[in-house]
């Protein structure tokens, strides 16, 4: 059975696809800004963090993308519904990185090629990478707060992302300042950090979301189990399995009731059992589904506890 409000996940898609357009709005207009200055006056290094920042914007497409897919409820075909759609897309996020970094390590072997080029320091490029700073920080807090609050993994990803930009703008503005006392090399050397750095942010994002992809379980406290087996008429709780992430858990475990119960009475228990579950999982996802797999406490498995009870 599954636990939430009946319009949650349509609220909360559409939550998370708001926050997504206007962090898609605020890169293409930082990447417009930095690939302008960048190139006016030959920074390489703002040239390419200014494309880092495009790539952020392109990220935010295929985000709102991913989330529209996993927004779409279960059917034939995917009986458990889309969620993982989005866990995709987070590494199609980081598969994004990893080609950012490709391209802008091609432009900085190009340059060190051709020595005549040289950055011109200036106000203008040193107001946009300012700018750049201020709005890289917000789009971070922005998303990750809002990340956290709709347990997006998606969001939080981009945030990573968003987040790397703040960082590598403080190399940018450091080897600005550096070609102002006549130290060019600076700049390129920090346009090849950026590249190490998207790489390494494409590691995290993967990490992140591996176990979500390869179903791992998530650590449930047993003492949340133990509360859930305390209902009256419940013999123990055995079996049980979770897989799933932040936004939906996916539960099944086995229950032993009294063999001469009847169906509705064990149904009831079931009931009871799948409420205290819940109110267990309140602090591991939002939605979870769970199904109770009901069977007879018997004289075997009596005989069972005994010889365990013995054993020890």
């Amino acid at each position: 059975m599954i636990f939430g409000k009946k319009d949650h996940g349509l609220a909360r898609e559409n939550q998370i696809i708001r926050v997504l357009f206007i962090t898609l709005v605020l890169n293409i207009l930082v990447a417009a800004i930095k690939m302008g200055a960048g190139k006016a006056f030959n920074f390489l290094s703002l040239t390419s963090s200014g494309l880092e920042s495009l790539f952020d914007g392109s990220a935010n497409i295929l985000a709102l993308i991913s989330i529209s897919l996993a927004s779409k409820p279960a059917d034939r075909d995917h009986n458990f519904g889309h969620q993982k759609y989005e866990t995709l897309g987070s590494f199609l996020i980081a598969a994004l990185l990893v080609f950012s970094a490709i391209e802008l390590g091609g432009d900085v072997f190009e340059i060190l090629k051709d020595e005549k080029i040289r950055p011109k320091f200036g106000i203008i490029p040193i107001a946009s990478i300012l700018f750049s700073m201020g709005v890289s920080l917000f789009v971070t807090k922005y998303e990750s707060k809002r990340g956290e609050e709709l347990n997006s993994s998606l969001l939080l990803a981009d945030s990573h992302h968003t987040f790397g930009d703040f960082i590598i703008s403080f190399g940018v503005l450091f080897s600005m300042v550096a070609t102002y006392f006549g130290y060019y090399l600076l700049d390129k050397l920090v346009a090849g950090l950026i590249c190490i750095y998207l790489v390494f942010l494409a590691l995290k994002i993967v990490k992140t979301n591996l176990p979500d992809l390869l179903d791992a379980s998530p650590l449930i406290n047993d003492q949340h189990i133990a509360e859930a087996a305390k209902v009256e008429g419940v013999y123990d709780i055995h079996s049980f399995r979770a897989r799933g992430n932040r936004h939906t858990l996916y539960v099944d475990f086995h229950l032993h009731l009294d063999p001469e119960l009847s169906l509705i009475e064990a149904h009831k228990i079931g009931k009871r059992v799948e409420q205290k579950m819940r109110e267990a999982l309140m602090d591991y996802c939002e939605v979870a589904d769970i199904l109770v797999h009901i069977e007879p406490y018997t004289e075997e498995h009596k005989k069972v506890e005994t010889i365990i009870f013995e054993g020890n």
